[in-house]
């Protein structure tokens, strides 16, 4: 059995979904996970509040490139989990796409940036132990998970 993957989407693959891979791929050390993210309308680069704000945390962005998302993403990941542009997302499979409805920051100031980044951290660590701990994806995500979580 190889690693899952879990996948990051959101619209743009410039800051939320990028913050959420980097947390995800720092805190995880269980070889069975790995994490990617990508864009429904990828962007040119990384939104620069997006690297300044986890340069912060003493993450680095550097080396990342906002990818596409495309249905063989979707089919090969374990998760999907949407940043809230669930209906924005051409490719949602209802029995692993979670959507954790976090507003985007871009064209706010950087406090917005933090605030969305604090509540990816939160809910990436709890990700990663859940994971961590053997959870399956269904009480991971619940029968519910195509709602937002709350």
């Amino acid at each position: 059995m190889g690693e899952k993957l879990v996948l990051f989407v959101c619209v743009k693959n410039s800051a939320r979904s990028q913050m959420a891979e980097a947390f995800f791929n720092h805190f995880n050390d269980d070889p069975r996970f790995h994490a990617m993210s990508a864009g429904t309308e990828s962007a040119d680069e990384i939104d620069p509040l997006a690297r300044e704000v986890m340069e912060e945390v003493g993450i680095s962005l550097d080396g990342q490139r906002p990818k596409l998302y495309t249905e063989e993403m979707a089919e090969e990941a374990y998760l999907v989990i949407t940043m809230g542009c669930l209906d924005k997302c051409p490719y949602a499979p209802p029995e692993k796409t979670w959507d954790w409805g976090l507003d985007d920051p871009y064209d706010h100031p950087i406090e917005k940036y933090r605030e969305v980044r604090d509540k990816i951290r939160q809910r990436v660590l709890k990700l990663v132990d859940d994971l961590k701990s053997g959870k399956s994806r269904e009480e991971i995500i619940g029968r519910k998970s195509l709602f937002r979580i709350e």
